[in-house]
Protein backbone atom coordinates (compact mmCIF):
# COMPACT_ATOMS: atom_id res chain seq x y z
CA UNK A 1 0.00 0.00 0.00
CA UNK A 2 2.63 2.51 0.92
CA UNK A 3 4.62 1.72 -2.27
CA UNK A 4 1.81 2.60 -4.27
CA UNK A 5 0.62 5.67 -2.61
CA UNK A 6 4.36 6.91 -3.29
CA UNK A 7 3.76 5.92 -7.03
CA UNK A 8 0.88 8.17 -6.83
CA UNK A 9 2.35 11.07 -5.25
CA UNK A 10 4.85 10.83 -8.35
CA UNK A 11 2.34 10.98 -10.80
CA UNK A 12 0.49 13.74 -9.37
CA UNK A 13 3.48 15.73 -9.41
CA UNK A 14 3.76 14.81 -12.95
CA UNK A 15 0.46 15.77 -13.83
CA UNK A 16 1.10 19.46 -12.06
CA UNK A 17 4.26 20.07 -13.65
CA UNK A 18 2.24 19.18 -17.06
CA UNK A 19 -0.51 21.73 -16.08
CA UNK A 20 1.94 24.27 -14.84
CA UNK A 21 3.53 23.73 -18.69
CA UNK A 22 -0.14 24.31 -20.19
CA UNK A 23 -0.44 27.22 -17.71
CA UNK A 24 2.64 29.47 -18.78
CA UNK A 25 1.93 28.53 -22.64
CA UNK A 26 -1.54 30.13 -22.01
CA UNK A 27 0.14 33.09 -19.98
CA UNK A 28 2.76 33.58 -23.19
CA UNK A 29 -0.40 33.93 -25.51
CA UNK A 30 -2.06 35.96 -22.86
CA UNK A 31 0.61 38.54 -22.33
CA UNK A 32 1.22 38.67 -26.05
CA UNK A 33 -2.14 39.20 -27.25
CA UNK A 34 -1.94 42.54 -24.77
CA UNK A 35 -0.95 45.66 -25.94
CA UNK A 36 2.57 46.37 -25.25
CA UNK A 37 1.71 49.24 -22.91
CA UNK A 38 -1.86 48.19 -21.35
CA UNK A 39 0.09 47.10 -18.00
CA UNK A 40 3.07 49.64 -17.86
CA UNK A 41 1.32 52.13 -15.27
CA UNK A 42 0.04 49.42 -13.02
CA UNK A 43 3.07 46.77 -12.71
CA UNK A 44 6.77 46.89 -12.94
CA UNK A 45 7.25 45.20 -15.80
CA UNK A 46 5.93 44.91 -19.52
CA UNK A 47 4.20 42.12 -21.16
CA UNK A 48 7.62 41.17 -23.29
CA UNK A 49 9.30 40.52 -20.27
CA UNK A 50 5.97 38.72 -18.70
CA UNK A 51 5.83 36.58 -21.68
CA UNK A 52 9.60 36.01 -21.85
CA UNK A 53 9.60 34.58 -18.00
CA UNK A 54 6.76 32.30 -19.05
CA UNK A 55 8.73 31.25 -21.86
CA UNK A 56 11.62 30.71 -19.55
CA UNK A 57 9.61 28.48 -16.78
CA UNK A 58 7.70 26.41 -19.35
CA UNK A 59 10.84 25.29 -21.11
CA UNK A 60 12.48 24.48 -17.54
CA UNK A 61 9.02 22.72 -16.57
CA UNK A 62 9.84 20.76 -19.75
CA UNK A 63 13.09 19.67 -18.35
CA UNK A 64 11.77 18.73 -15.35
CA UNK A 65 8.88 16.97 -16.43
CA UNK A 66 11.41 15.02 -18.53
CA UNK A 67 13.31 14.54 -15.44
CA UNK A 68 10.17 13.06 -14.07
CA UNK A 69 8.93 10.44 -16.41
CA UNK A 70 12.85 9.63 -15.62
CA UNK A 71 12.79 8.86 -12.32
CA UNK A 72 15.81 11.73 -11.74
CA UNK A 73 16.65 12.25 -8.39
CA UNK A 74 17.28 16.24 -9.24
CA UNK A 75 13.36 16.47 -11.00
CA UNK A 76 11.32 17.34 -7.77
CA UNK A 77 14.27 19.50 -6.59
CA UNK A 78 14.51 21.63 -10.02
CA UNK A 79 10.28 21.82 -9.72
CA UNK A 80 10.57 23.69 -6.73
CA UNK A 81 13.18 26.11 -7.49
CA UNK A 82 11.86 27.26 -10.64
CA UNK A 83 8.40 26.96 -8.65
CA UNK A 84 10.13 29.35 -5.94
CA UNK A 85 11.75 31.47 -8.07
CA UNK A 86 8.29 31.91 -10.37
CA UNK A 87 6.50 33.41 -7.10
CA UNK A 88 9.50 35.60 -6.60
CA UNK A 89 9.17 37.04 -10.00
CA UNK A 90 5.51 37.36 -9.51
CA UNK A 91 5.26 39.24 -6.45
CA UNK A 92 8.18 41.72 -7.77
CA UNK A 93 6.51 41.90 -11.06
CA UNK A 94 2.25 41.77 -9.49
CA UNK A 95 2.58 43.24 -5.83
CA UNK A 96 0.02 44.61 -4.63
CA UNK A 97 -2.57 41.97 -6.93
CA UNK A 98 -5.63 40.23 -5.74
CA UNK A 99 -4.88 37.55 -7.42
CA UNK A 100 -1.53 36.73 -6.16
CA UNK A 101 -2.81 33.59 -3.51
CA UNK A 102 -4.10 31.63 -6.35
CA UNK A 103 -1.09 31.34 -7.92
CA UNK A 104 0.51 30.95 -4.78
CA UNK A 105 -1.53 27.99 -3.47
CA UNK A 106 -0.58 26.52 -6.65
CA UNK A 107 3.13 26.60 -6.01
CA UNK A 108 2.81 25.35 -2.78
CA UNK A 109 0.83 22.25 -4.02
CA UNK A 110 3.49 21.68 -6.32
CA UNK A 111 6.48 22.48 -3.30
CA UNK A 112 4.53 19.59 -1.17
CA UNK A 113 4.13 17.11 -3.70
CA UNK A 114 7.64 17.68 -4.98
CA UNK A 115 8.87 17.57 -1.18
CA UNK A 116 6.93 13.80 -1.36
CA UNK A 117 8.68 12.72 -4.25
CA UNK A 118 11.97 13.45 -2.72
CA UNK A 119 10.88 12.00 0.69
CA UNK A 120 9.75 8.69 -1.12
CA UNK A 121 13.36 8.87 -3.02
CA UNK A 122 15.75 8.57 0.35
CA UNK A 123 13.49 6.19 1.31
CA UNK A 124 13.88 3.78 -1.83
CA UNK A 125 17.49 4.69 -1.54
CA UNK A 126 17.50 3.48 2.25
CA UNK A 127 15.63 0.48 1.46
CA UNK A 128 17.85 -0.06 -1.03
CA UNK A 129 21.08 0.24 1.00
CA UNK A 130 19.08 -2.26 3.69
CA UNK A 131 18.64 -4.96 1.52
CA UNK A 132 22.24 -5.14 -0.02
CA UNK A 133 23.73 -5.15 3.64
Amino acid sequence: MLKSSNTNQHKILTRLITANIILDITAIAIWAALPTNTWNGMYRLDSFIAGLEAALAASFFAVTLFGLKKRQKWAPILAIAITVTQRVFAVYVFFPSIAIPIPLVWSLIIIYFAFKDIKHQDEEIELGMELTS
